[in-house]
Order: C-alpha cells, then sequence, then structure tokens
C-alpha cells in the first residue's frame, strides 16, 4: 500500500466524524494534549490541502503521535516536497515496528522522490542508494512484496545498473514464477549486454510464454547474429516480420540483417514496410536510404536521406558520404539535388 492509499483510508475514517475545522480548534484549546483531537483536526486540514498547517499541528509532538498522525505528517511534508523531513517523520515508524515493510517502502518512495528533485549527481546517487536498501529490506521482510520488486528493478534499470537488474529479474523468476515481463527484461538485457548464450534462452522463453509480443524476437535474433548463427537468425526475422507487418521494430530489424548481409534490395523492401508503419522512424528512413543508394537507385534514395536528416543524428555523415560519391558520378542535376539537400542537412 502506499502513501495516497494509506492517508485516503485514514483522511476517510478522520472526517466521517461530523465535526468542522472549527469544532476541532475549539476543542483543542480546551485540551492540547488531547491527541485524537489533534490528529483529527491535522486530518481536515490534510483534506483541504493546508499541509502547514497539519504540520504545524503534528510536528512538535512525534513523542505522542498515533501510527495515523505519523503518516499524516509524512503526508503533508511530501505535499510541501520536504522530502527530507518525510524520511524523518517515516523512520520514526520504523523505530516502532522495524518488521513492518509498508514503512520501509514508503521511507524508500520518499528517498526517491528525493532523488528526482536532486540535481547534485553525488547527492543524488547516495538518496539512490539509501532508496535502494530500503527497498532490499522490504524484499528481506515480504519477499513475494511485487510493487518493491518492480520499482527496485526500474531503479536499477533508470541507473542503467544492469548486472543489478540482471540477478534481480532471476531472484524474480524464483520468486514470481515464470512471469512473461520478467523473462521479456532478461531477453533485452542479455542481448544488449552480449550474454548471448543467456540471450538465446531466456529470449526462447519468452517467445514461448508470450508469442504475440514483438520485441524478443529482435532481440534473439540480434543474439543469433552476434554468435555467427546467420541461418537461424534470418529463418526467425523472416518469420516474425510475416508475423508482425505493423511492427516498425520487427521491420527495421530485419532491414538490417539483410543491410548487414549485403543483400540491398530485400533489405530496402523490408525498411519500405518499416517506413509505412512508422513514418517518423528515423532508423528505418536511414536504413531505406542506405538500401537503396547502395543498390544503386540514387534518385529514390534521397527522400529517405533527407528524412533521415531530420530525424537521426547519425544520418549527416553517411549522407555526406553518398553526396560526395554522387559528384564523382559527375555533376548532374541529381547530383545538385544532393548537395543541396545535404548542406540543408547541416
Amino acid at each position: 500500500m502506499d502513501m495516497a492509499s494509506l492517508l485516503t483510508l485514514l483522511l476517510f475514517t478522520s472526517l466521517s466524524f461530523a465535526q468542522n475545522a472549527s469544532q476541532l480548534d475549539a476543542a483543542l484549546k480546551k485540551n492540547p494534549d488531547d491527541m485524537k483531537t489533534r490528529e483529527r483536526l491535522a486530518a481536515v486540514y490534510a483534506g483541504e490541502n493546508k499541509a502547514d498547517q497539519a504540520i504545524e499541528l503534528l510536528n512538535p509532538y512525534t513523542d505522542q503521535l498515533s501510527e495515523s498522525g505519523f503518516l499524516l505528517l509524512a503526508n503533508s511534508y511530501s505535499k510541501q516536497k520536504d522530502y527530507a523531513n518525510e524520511v524523518r517523520t517515516l523512520n520514526f515508524l520504523i523505530v516502532k515496528d522495524e518488521e513492518n515493510f509498508k514503512w520501509h517502502m514508503l521511507v524508500a518512495q520518499a528517498y526517491l522522490k528525493q532523488a528526482s528533485e536532486t540535481k547534485d549527481e553525488e547527492r543524488n546517487k547516495v538518496l539512490l542508494t539509501s532508496a535502494i536498501q530500503r527497498m532490499r529490506r522490504v524484499l528481506q521482510i515480504n519477499p513475494k512484496y511485487k510493487p518493491a520488486f518492480d520499482q527496485l528493478l526500474s531503479t536499477f534499470l533508470q541507473q542503467q545498473a544492469n548486472n543489478e537488474a540482471r540477478e534481480l529479474l532471476m531472484e524474480g523468476v524464483n520468486r514470481f514464477g515464470k512471469r512473461p515481463e520478467l523473462f521479456r527484461e532478461l531477453c533485452r538485457l542479455d542481448s544488449q549486454d552480449g550474454f548471448l548464450v543467456q540471450a538465446v534462452g531466456n529470449c526462447s522463453e519468452s517467445i514461448n510464454l508470450t508469442p504475440e509480443y514483438t520485441d524478443h524476437y529482435v532481440y534473439m535474433v540480434q543474439a543469433l547474429h552476434d554468435q555467427k548463427e546467420d541461418l537461424r537468425a534470418e529463418n526467425l526475422i523472416v518469420k516474425a516480420a510475416k508475423k508482425f507487418p505493423q511492427s516498425e521494430f520487427v521491420q527495421w530489424a530485419a532491414g538490417e540483417l539483410f543491410l548487414r548481409k549485403k543483400n540491398y534490395p530485400v533489405a530496402a523492401r523490408y525498411f519500405q514496410v518499416a517506413v509505412k508503419a512508422k513514418p517518423t522512424s528515423g532508423r528505418a528512413q536511414f536504413g531505406l536510404a542506405k538500401s537503396l543508394f547502395e543498390n544503386n537507385q540514387d534518385e529514390a534514395a534521397l527522400e529517405p536521406f533527407i528524412q533521415a536528416c531530420k530525424l537521426e543524428p547519425n544520418a549527416l555523415e553517411v549522407f555526406m558520404g553518398a553526396t560526395g560519391r554522387m559528384k564523382q558520378k559527375g555533376n548532374g542535376e541529381l547530383t545538385q539535388k544532393y548537395i543541396r539537400a545535404a548542406n540543408t542537412c547541416r
């Protein structure tokens, strides 16, 4: 349960009392040590988005607050983006009940919020490390608490901590079973990081679990290609391209495979389908331009080059090279079009 869910329940309970802020305030002035009245009034202020007034009521009484009071105070700090004090407040709950995984999860989320607002790189790393430690503690207490697992994985992936993410995913398979989303991520990470044997195995498992998902076909093809298993790679990408004609990613990957094999007519065919699926794809336009140009279809290649130049940062250098080759062929009208387009691209 996140902070929002806890506070919704808390506010509903507190506001069910048929008392308004003025009545509660009057009662509290008569008996300032009445913590129930104090917390009810703070809940009313919180419900009215008066976080500063809720904090003023609760912060001097952290030695006497109930669980609900601490949550109200923490949420009020969060609304003011005072995440350091949110962490401080939530830590009171951990001191009272260290084995309650919910408190560790809320602290982890507060650290993540604080990190997102911190521009200093070193401080950001410290905060993220603290968040990771808390999430790991959550999983120690409650190993199958999926929200903590998902948040921890997301944090690793955002930080490009791929080794840690890979280890966590394997732990996830042991904890939660063969869930499709776990094998999809393992497939992608292993393929991109060069763990080729593992990539083929995990991508195969991912395909078996969710055959209608497109991306894992591409990652498996990449792994097979890198392992020099060209025939398997070609057979799989052709099959996938037929299965997913609307997938720009699959069609682009098919084009890339045949472009590397210097089979330019076939590469161009797949890139054309990729461009049709997603005209704003820079990589598809770039691949189409290169394959058409290498197939001596200079005029047809010009427009994809122009489009690629707008969308793909790496296109300019290749476009300039193609323009240089056009100059070598002569100074005709098409060459002039290449020169003007390349200069505009720059």
